[in-house]
């Protein structure tokens, strides 16, 4: 009677395991190929729509355009698989533009770009011990980020912006290297980087085991603080470069310069395939949501769609994504 009970239990337990396996079978089919059959998909219908969109100046728009948000977005990975999110990139980038562009000016390029690494190193510093010592969680902390950030390059620009930027740093920002934008390689630089950085050393395989199961990494001796710390000075050194690459091409040290960067960095990556809840997606991912956001805000422009609309679509995106991952955390 005991064995017959068992095996009942057994089976009514088994059971629902069994049904759903075709769901988290077809959410993770989608995971893996929505966002390339997207973009294709997007391509193609702006190349319709568009008879500029398939030009090579406009594919070099888009190279251009997506130099900054891919190297944001690799920094924002760093930290989204670690469970956490940089709110501040956005106003990191505004500060450290107006922070490098004032140290140029004093001192010269190379001197404004070590000031603007330090400064974005710096930012991540602190949001990595404000969420892992006073224990704020990370949407407040970089939140709170974001405000002093803002109003530090505000109030030290005085709200207008930096001139006199040497020509040789602006000119960075139109050079090519056998015909393909610099800002472009060094993104694509970084994007190779973040890929080894989290595939083959112990940093990147911390970060998925804190964002795995966090726990679990305690358990077995990984540091959790160092760990969320480092994500945190990643992400705000890969704001620094973005900021370095959009200061030289305008020209100047803005202190509004980024503002959208937040969200279209937290697109690309969840879009990609990062999971918000951490220890899944990877550098690859990102790569095609950064061109999914670029393309989709290029094609876009050329449809004469308004800024507000564009942000209107991105967050619904957004919201399509997160409401996926969280489907196929549940499922699991």
């Amino acid at each position: 009677m005991e064995n017959h009970k068992m095996s009942v239990d057994t089976q009514s337990v088994a059971h629902p395991k069994t049904k759903g396996f075709p769901a988290e079978v077809s959410l993770n089919r989608l995971r893996q190929f929505g966002m390339p059959i997207a973009l294709v998909a997007m391509v193609v219908y702006f190349s319709l729509a568009s008879d500029v969109f398939l030009t090579g100046q406009n594919f070099r728009n888009v190279a251009l355009q997506a130099a900054a948000l891919a190297a944001v977005a690799v920094g924002q990975c760093f930290v989204i698989l670690n469970a956490d999110l940089d709110l501040s990139v956005g106003s990191a980038v505004a500060l450290i533009s107006v922070i490098s562009a004032m140290a140029m000016v004093a001192a010269g390029a190379p001197v404004g770009i070590a000031a603007g690494l330090l400064t974005g190193a710096a930012i991540g510093l602190v949001n990595g011990l404000v969420v892992t010592r006073l224990r704020v969680m990370a949407f407040i902390a970089t939140l709170a980020m974001l405000s002093i950030a803002q109003g530090l390059a505000l109030r030290i620009s005085k709200g207008v912006p930096i001139t006199g930027i040497p020509g040789s740093f602006a000119d960075l920002a139109f050079a090519n290297v056998f015909g393909v934008p610099l800002p472009f390689l060094i993104a694509a630089a970084l994007v190779v980087l973040g890929f080894l950085t989290l595939h083959y050393t112990r940093l990147g395989r911390n970060i998925y085991a804190v964002g795995g199961n966090t726990e679990a990494a305690r358990l077995s001796g990984i540091s959790i603080s160092k760990t969320k710390i480092a994500a945190y000075v990643v992400s705000g050194l890969c704001a620094a470069i973005a900021s370095l690459i959009l200061t030289a091409r305008v020209g100047t040290g803005q202190p509004t310069l980024g503002a959208s960067m937040s969200l279209e960095s937290v697109a690309a990556v969840v879009l990609g395939g990062v999971s918000l809840f951490g220890g899944r997606g990877s550098i690859a991912g990102v790569a095609i949501g950064v061109a999914f956001v670029s393309i989709l805000s290029n094609g876009l422009n050329l449809l004469n769609v308004s800024s507000y609309t564009q942000m209107m679509i991105v967050g619904a995106a957004l919201i399509a994504a997160v409401a996926a991952d969280q489907a196929l955390t549940h499922k699991k």
